[in-house]
């Protein structure tokens, strides 16, 4: 077994004498039907990321990670690894980041349906070495006759497990087609003009590779799409409307879009995600400009500052036009679906029709916004605390909507109270308050019962008290009417820069206030669900804080532009 892994991961290496590959580059090597394409272009500085990270010793000292280190199957890793150690000359860190100094290539080929790893090591006599080293012990395993060597233009190469390695100069080759191989060996060998670096849409994509990047990589949309694979990712149609919501934009791309490419920063701040691909509006059909909004240009708002905000979203979607849409972007059955929950909001809203009067009342701006609530001086309070949260919205025309907003929500408010008298839950009281600002707030509080009324212990319901706010244009929904105050109040921070389509952020540190703050609940639960005594909970649960804690926070971003579409990705962690 020790065996097979060190020749999957490493070896199988062979000399040959060709004509010099010291100035080839991996998509040159690659035939230009490769589909797919990914690099690592400096190993070694991905490696010092990982293992040399300022949290390594707080993760080194958790107790998960002391128990996963004090197994046998671990001491038994550790004493093969030092065998392998010393048979190579070198520690395992110094062996990885010599046979992979410059860098570690994988391609997909269409035509041969092969995959390639190409892996370029520091140089000829480093392979070598590798290559001796590595077929000693692999003639210490039990079946060394499964190696089965070959020749192919005066190159050795092996097979093991259908899969076949060789090595030219400072490379080396691994893949599990053969013709895919001799490929790879022809344009080592004689060169060729056809190579995946003279595809233009790979040199296209190409340009937008962050030199510093760890990770980069490369897909021919085009020809997967022409091929049939996942038909329904490039149908145009999606399956709900939160898919649609979410991503409704992406899947008209990738019906015209040739190509798209990814790459990863990693850092000792955290890990950076990016995916890019060619777009163009008059791609988008009219029933998808809800996403982009017109021309493309359309982006998310500013929302106003909130103190412990935990999570926020600011995006463009033009709800109300791709509620009128419906029968363009969904299937028959969501379609018959939504056609019933219209019927009965245009019944709940006095006969407005829901989506172009109500929907169509708002502007496209959409933010939603969560906070960590504080219970300091407020009864009762709930056993279980959950974070606040507010839809945040702009009106068209406030003289108008706003009347006919503050009389439906005062009907909602009474159909709960009936709903909840029928289930024996406390009273809704309704309050309107006119603020110094000109805002006006629509709240209401749960009437506790005289036996709940001082308790810190009380129903889940003591979390909300669901309120509407006007400020001008400005709409708010919240689930607390400290949060809806707080946002009509609130001043939008002056921002010049220009907000992308989308936008949403999750914060570490309020994560954990807002975990730590139902500690006992969460105790109480890993007790009861996985059968631990309380100091394994407690443990367990602490544990949770404790890595928690290690994050900044975690962000994710959609841009689009004239002739591209975009999304990135965000993890920062702490690095002290």
């Amino acid at each position: 077994m020790l065996r097979t892994s060190i020749l999957c991961c490493l070896s199988l290496i062979t000399a040959a004498d060709p004509v010099t590959a010291a100035d080839r580059t991996a998509s040159s090597l690659l035939p230009d039907t490769t589909v797919f394409y990914a690099e690592i272009a400096n190993p070694s500085d991905l490696i010092s990321t990982i293992f040399d990270h300022p949290l390594r010793e707080n993760i080194e000292s958790l107790e998960p990670y002391r128990m996963a280190t004090n197994t046998d199957g671990y001491r038994a890793f550790l004493t093969g690894r030092k065998f392998v150690e010393i048979q190579l000359g070198m520690e395992w860190r110094e062996a990885i980041e010599t046979l992979t100094s410059r860098g570690i290539y994988l391609g997909v080929d269409a035509k041969t349906q092969g995959v390639a790893l190409l892996i370029n090591g520091k140089d000829a006599a480093s392979m070598d070495l590798f290559r001796n080293k590595l077929l000693e012990l692999s003639k210490l395993g039990k079946n060394p006759e499964q190696i089965k060597e070959g020749e192919y233009r005066g190159v050795t190469a092996y097979e093991v497990n259908k899969s076949k390695f060789a090595v030219v100069d400072d490379w080396l080759l691994i893949t599990n087609k053969g013709d895919l191989g001799k490929v790879l060996l022809d344009r080592f060998l004689d060169g060729t003009e056809t190579s995946l670096t003279e595809n233009e849409n790979f040199q296209a994509a190409r340009k937008s590779r962050n030199r510093n990047a760890s990770v980069w990589a490369y897909a021919d949309i085009a020809t997967v799409r022409d091929s049939g694979v996942a038909p329904q990712l490039y149908s145009g149609q999606s399956s709900n409307p939160g898919v649609e919501l979410l991503v409704g934009g992406f899947l008209s791309t990738l019906q015209k879009t040739p190509f798209a490419s990814a790459q990863l920063n990693a850092s000792h701040q955290g890990i950076e995600l990016g995916f890019s691909m060619p777009h163009k509006h008059d791609w988008v059909p009219e029933e998808r400009n809800f996403y982009f909004g017109p021309d493309g240009t359309g982006h998310g708002p500013i929302l106003p500052h909130t103190r412990n905000t935990l999570f926020t979203l600011s995006t463009y979607r033009d709800i109300s036009e791709m509620w009128l849409r419906a029968g363009d972007l969904f299937n028959e059955n969501i379609n018959d679906g939504l056609a019933q929950a219209d019927a009965s909001l245009t019944t709940f809203f006095s006969g407005k029709d829901f989506g172009e009067d109500i929907l169509g009342s708002l502007t496209p701006q959409v933010g939603f916004v969560a906070a960590r609530q504080d219970f300091t001086d407020i009864l009762p309070v709930p056993t279980i605390k959950l974070p606040q949260f507010a839809l945040v919205m702009q009106l068209k025309d406030p003289g108008k909507m706003a009347r006919e907003l503050r009389r439906t929500f005062q009907s909602m408010i009474g159909f709960f109270n009936v709903v909840g008298a029928m289930e024996g839950r406390s009273q809704l009281e309704m309050d309107i308050d006119k603020l110094d600002n000109g805002a006006e707030l629509i709240t209401s509080v749960y009437i506790p019962d005289e036996d709940d009324a001082a308790s810190t212990r009380a129903d889940i319901i003591y979390n909300f008290s669901p309120s509407v706010g006007f400020f001008g244009e400005r709409f708010v929904v919240a689930s607390t009417h400290r949060l809806a105050r707080e946002l009509v109040q609130a001043d939008v921070p002056a921002d010049d820069s220009e907000l992308g389509n989308t936008h949403v952020q999750l914060e570490g540190d309020i994560l954990r206030q807002v975990l730590n703050d139902n500690r006992g609940q969460l105790v109480s639960q890993n007790m009861l669900e996985d059968g631990n005594s309380r100091e394994e909970a407690e443990n367990t649960i602490d544990l949770l804080l404790e890595v928690v804690g290690y994050f900044k926070h975690l962000s994710a971003s959609i841009n689009v532009s004239s002739n591209q579409l975009g999304i990135q990705l965000g993890l920062h962690v702490k690095s002290d």
